[in-house]
């Protein structure tokens, strides 16, 4: 039987390790632009470039155009785009009327900032956008405005990694050393 000294409390870096990024998708719901509680896991197989952004950031905004671009030049190559907006649902709504998303919205204003915290990166920064390949794995996170070389770039890592000739590792070094 272990001694009371085997089964001491942890340490404090045991207890509040480093923050790391989540290895895969993380579970979470959101409501969706109609109202109806939609999993992070709904698409599964799919490729998943998770986007959270608000009305009111201007970065966030910019990139929109982009990651509609990207995911419709990349859906049939199995990539989702997926925004998750961290702001209130009427501010979304109005905006969501005008930009005519061709892409999945969840939105949750302190709902959508727990969902960010469950992957795992100390960010509170918007624009924040996750990656994952088809298997759930998480590929690279990134804080800040996406540019078009970097959704490139995301393309060529996820087809490497589908065709098999790199592995996860090597997508993730891809994916930190480009985004």
């Amino acid at each position: 039987e272990p001694d009371a000294a085997a089964q001491s409390e942890p340490t404090e870096a045991e207890a509040s390790p480093a923050v790391q990024p989540a290895q895969t998708l993380p579970e979470f719901s959101l409501p969706n632009l109609s109202g109806e509680q939609q999993s992070i896991q709904s698409w599964p197989d799919q490729a998943l470039v998770i986007n959270f952004w608000a009305t009111w950031c201007a970065p966030c905004l910019r990139e929109i155009p982009l990651l509609k671009e990207f995911h419709d030049t990349q859906q049939a190559n199995g990539i989702t785009v997926v925004g998750i907006a961290v702001d209130r649902p009427e501010p979304v709504a109005a905006f969501a009327e005008d930009m005519t998303f061709n892409y999945p919205v969840l939105v949750g204003q302190a709902e959508g900032m727990e969902a960010a915290a469950s992957f795992g990166v100390d960010f509170f920064a918007l624009p924040f956008t996750v990656f994952t390949d088809h298997d759930a794995n998480i590929i690279g996170v990134h804080t800040g405005e996406i540019h078009t070389e970097d959704l490139e770039n995301l393309a060529a890592v996820l087809e490497a990694l589908d065709a098999g000739t790199i592995d996860l590792e090597h997508a993730r070094a891809r994916i930190d050393g480009r985004i």
